[in-house]
């Protein structure tokens, strides 16, 4: 903000825009960094900056809501991973209510009785940064371990203009706001959204369900689950939809259905001597589902376009606007940087298609004006010639 102050005061241009004329005093940096302190502190300005530029694209036709592309990607905090403390805090296990419900409706079908579920807490060693205690300790494979903040993106198809924007610290499942973000944009936006793509990280039977019941169409990436030994084991047998039956491709075996689930919803099937055994979850048809919906023609077009879409957003934010680092400490003051940023980025891209867009109608006009009289000529030229028309490219 310091070296924007300055480049105000010296720089013609960005008078010109801001409309200050020569001679009158510019802003001040402490203008801002005292606002920032105590009139924008814990109020929604900046949020409400980054949803009026994204108005002002639905009004110009470039962001329709109907095609999202949703991801996340780490940024690192202003802290030193060295310095942090082990805590040992208790979570508490989260709950699928609508899956109890249907397994323990299972179970009365088979005349076996119902499961009583309960909270599950599980103590659990984290670390805690000194310096900032907001960032959380990000850790995968293939990737730089540290503190770090995740910013949770999605971008509207058509123009690439991001619609959310929301950090959490650098600890949370891809999967976990995912729900929650995509109300926010439907009651913000009012948007109509009929197709979603995700990556491997957002593959959860809550947002399966949650994507069905709203009638959206949604293409996840691939994620193995299981070892090699048991995925190699799996694929030895053919399950039968119309029979609910397991066979085995070698032998011709079939496995029945014996009627017993366990409390995670997996049914057992199993041959007459119960010599061989296979485990079939009570949600797999919503698997299967969303299986064909990823090799379908529509589904590998719309996730072969997630790259270019929402990894684009995050390359221009890491390398035009520094996003790689974290400039502030703590949730909320990384959270208002993001929306000046996201907002900033929109900006950029709304004045770059709309002076395309306002190219190409001038230079469909003069088309329009000059190739009836081209095409006129033309005719006049094969009339008095009588040559062979010349082939015009497009």
């Amino acid at each position: 903000m310091r070296k924007t102050c300055e480049k105000i005061h010296t720089d013609a241009a960005y008078r010109w825009f801001l409309g200050i004329p020569f001679g009158q005093k510019t802003p001040h940096f402490k203008a801002f960094s005292k606002n920032y302190e105590r009139r924008f502190k814990d109020n929604d300005i900046f949020e409400k900056i980054f949803i009026n530029i994204v108005e002002q694209a639905i009004e110009y036709g470039l962001v329709d809501g109907k095609e999202l592309f949703t991801d996340s990607t780490h940024t690192k905090a202003n802290a030193n991973k060295k310095k942090f403390e082990v805590t040992v805090c208790e979570v508490v296990r989260k709950r699928r209510l609508w899956l109890e419900e249907e397994i323990n409706e299972e179970r009365k079908l088979q005349g076996r009785k119902e499961f009583v579920y309960k909270d599950k807490t599980t103590t659990k060693k984290i670390k805690v940064n000194t310096t900032d205690p907001d960032s959380g300790y990000y850790h995968r494979d293939n990737k730089e371990n540290g503190f770090m903040y995740l910013d949770y993106r999605t971008v509207d198809s058509k123009a690439n203009i991001i619609v959310d924007c929301h950090v959490t610290k650098g600890n949370v499942h891809d999967s976990s706001p995912y729900i929650g973000r995509l109300e926010y944009i439907k009651d913000t936006y009012g948007f109509n959204i009929e197709r979603v793509a995700l990556d491997s990280g957002f593959d959860s039977l809550d947002i399966k369900k949650y994507l069905l019941e709203e009638n959206i169409f949604g293409v996840i990436g691939y994620r193995r689950y299981g070892t090699k030994e048991s995925r190699r084991e799996r694929r030895r047998y053919q399950y039968i939809n119309d029979l609910n039956v397991y066979m085995n491709k070698a032998t011709g075996e079939v496995l029945e259905y014996n009627g017993n689930i366990n409390r995670d919803g997996y049914m057992l099937y199993t041959n007459l001597d119960k010599s061989e055994k296979i485990l079939r979850h009570i949600k797999a048809d919503l698997n299967d589902r969303y299986y064909q919906n990823r090799i379908s023609t529509v589904g590998r077009n719309l996730y072969s376009l997630r790259k270019e879409k929402i990894e684009r957003s995050f390359a221009d934010s890491k390398q035009n606007h520094g996003f790689r680092y974290a400039m502030y400490h703590g949730l909320e003051k990384n959270q208002n940087y993001t929306w000046l940023i996201c907002a900033a980025q929109n900006m950029k891209n709304i004045a770059l298609k709309m002076n395309r867009y306002e190219a190409n109608t001038q230079n469909k006009a003069l088309c329009d004006l000059f190739f009836p009289k081209l095409t006129n000529i033309y005719e006049l030229f094969k009339i008095y010639t009588k040559r062979k028309p010349l082939a015009f490219s497009n």
